[in-house]
């Protein structure tokens, strides 16, 4: 008995609630309204953390390419190969931080109770 007046009761609030969200889907705001501003491009978490990691790996291979030519003798710019070397550990340094900070937060939010 009591779990069929349950289920009746969640099914009335699963449609009162299908017809709220249909009314919502339902308003559209025009296009250049005051207040409301178009995104210019995506912004996804995939492509904000992709394009992180390419930057660090620029950096990486600009390092490298510098180290290298202080090694052949076509500079002798150690200064220059240097900065890029910190440069691209202080870097990669970040994204390691960004990335155990990440790994925190997401395993701290698997522990909430639903």
């Amino acid at each position: 008995m009591i779990d069929s007046v349950s289920h009746l009761a969640a099914q009335q609030v699963f449609k009162q609630n299908a017809i709220e969200h249909a009314k919502l889907k339902s308003v559209e705001f025009p296009q250049g309204a005051p207040g409301i501003q178009q995104p210019s491009e995506t912004k996804s978490f995939d492509n904000v953390v992709g394009k992180f990691i390419q930057e660090v790996d620029q950096k990486h291979k600009a390092s490298a390419a510098e180290a290298n030519r202080v090694l052949l003798g076509e500079t002798d710019n150690i200064h220059q190969s240097m900065i890029a070397a910190q440069e691209a550990g202080l870097a990669f340094n970040l994204m390691v931080e960004v990335r155990n900070k990440l790994m925190n937060s997401y395993q701290e939010l698997m522990k909430m109770p639903v």
